[in-house]
């Protein structure tokens, strides 16, 4: 099916880009945002946290590979370009060792319903490496026979080898990163990528009973076009992927200075819209339902009815099904959500290599949790996940009153008024068409935030 060209002029287009501010808003994947983390978390903090654990509860874990082949120009996450295997080699001795660490002070041996590995790229790593991983999580952690095993993976990259080890080892799930097939944009942001390689892939996992597949979109991106966007729809369109993520490019070159190697200026809020929309049409009308404010999924997709049965999550990954309370990230700038707070690796790989050298926990940073953060990240969470928000109910959980949000509602009234935002009976529903706006609403309710630019990415 084509996509449709006249979603672009629609009616409240005009309306929705004048409820967006002109700085830079937060995108949620943890309340309060990573921003507010800071040093007083320490090593020993974590650890007795970790003590803390209920050995009861599932446990997710998170491992981050910092590594890739090539530096892509729009990328904002925590890795390092290598050319040679060796330095990735021993990375993994030392993230193995953090494991042996973590399996230690937790005493227990909890169960494992979620694994992560994103990057960087993972799937860089070799069949040796990735074997090594898993076998030392079996040795420290119970993996439970329904676990969800997901690996993030660059095509031009992947070693259709790696697949073995990848059904050996469960894998159930893979994400693609695909951005944009437009050769003036690929040539860009330098991520040529084909989609013939891309296709390639994707037969290849699914011939090999690896089905789940997510493919990774952004819009934003400067040079691309209508024309150029609607190419890229459509041929995602005819890979059937169970899942589709369509991310705004988050522009903020004072953090990544990779970002400054494009030499041309992003595309602002108004033509975000555009192609945000674009992508909304097109998958809408090719048998894809929304989740959250930028994913879709097959009708028949698992994460489809978690979204129905309020079991959707939010974290740093992303949109998710896991519903573990505890998710430990393992490896370099690898952030853990525990019960107590937040806490995240050493960012630098060669000083988050030496203090495992030392036999200590590589952290860094993190955040205790207040009552109240806990209680508005359960608003934030809901608003991001499902558009809506009982707030009496959230109040009632915590036994406080309604009116701790008094100065939150106040900030709601332009949504109110225009039309896009419903809140009767302390019920907050968001409007279906004004999913773009959904970050901005969930600023209201940040306690922390400051209109400021240079902090955080656009607002679409």
């Amino acid at each position: 099916m084509k996509v449709s060209k006249k979603l672009l002029f629609s009616n409240n287009e005009k309306e929705i880009l004048q409820l967006v501010p002109d700085y830079s808003v937060p995108r949620y994947t943890s309340y309060p945002t990573a921003p507010n983390f800071h040093d007083k978390i320490n090593n020993d903090t974590y650890e007795s946290w970790l003590k803390k654990l209920d050995k009861n509860k599932k446990i997710s874990l998170y491992i981050h590979i910092p590594f890739c082949g090539s530096l892509c120009y729009f990328c904002a996450c925590h890795t390092s370009v290598v050319n040679k295997y060796k330095p990735i080699e021993i990375y993994v001795s030392l993230l193995l060792k953090e494991i042996d660490i973590l399996g230690k002070k937790l005493k227990s041996k909890f169960n494992v319903s979620h694994i992560h590995f994103g990057g960087g790229t993972p799937s860089i790593l070799k069949g040796t490496e990735l074997w090594l991983i898993m076998q030392s999580i079996k040795k420290r952690f119970n993996i439970l026979k329904d676990c969800k095993i997901a690996m993030e993976i660059d095509p031009r990259f992947f070693k259709q080898n790696l697949t073995i080890i990848l059904n050996d080892c469960g894998f159930d799930r893979i994400s693609i990163g695909v951005q944009d097939f437009s050769h003036d944009v690929q040539t860009l942001i330098n991520r040529k990528q084909s989609f013939e390689i891309t296709k390639e892939t994707v037969i290849h996992l699914r011939e090999n009973n690896i089905s789940n597949i997510n493919i990774d979109l952004i819009y934003g991106l400067p040079k691309q076009t209508v024309q150029t966007f609607t190419n890229t729809l459509e041929k995602i369109n005819t890979l059937r992927p169970d899942r589709i993520s369509t991310f705004g490019y988050a522009h903020v070159p004072w953090m990544k200075k990779n970002q400054k190697l494009i030499k041309v200026e992003p595309l602002n809020n108004e033509d975000r819209l555009k192609f945000y929309r674009m992508a909304s049409h097109c998958f809408l009308n090719n048998g894809y339902e929304a989740f959250g404010i930028d994913h879709y999924a097959e009708k028949s997709s698992s994460i489809i009815q978690n979204l129905k049965n309020r079991n959707l999550q939010r974290n740093f990954q992303g949109y998710t099904e896991d519903d573990s309370e505890i998710l430990i990230g393992i490896g370099a700038s690898s952030i853990s959500s525990l019960p107590n707070g937040y806490v995240q690796n050493i960012t630098k790989i060669a000083d988050y290599m030496r203090t495992l050298k030392k036999n200590k926990l590589p952290i860094s940073r993190g955040y205790k949790l207040k009552t109240e953060d806990k209680i508005y990240s359960i608003v934030i969470k809901e608003l991001m996940c499902y558009l809506n928000t009982d707030l009496k109910q959230v109040t009632k959980k915590f036994s406080k009153d309604i009116n701790l949000f008094s100065s939150n509602i106040k900030k709601l009234k332009p949504f109110i008024d225009a039309d896009y935002v419903n809140f009767q009976n302390f019920v907050l529903s968001i409007k279906p068409e004004a999913r773009p706006l959904v970050r901005v609403i969930c600023s209201v309710f940040d306690q922390y935030f400051e209109p400021q630019n240079n902090r955080y990415s656009f607002g679409i």
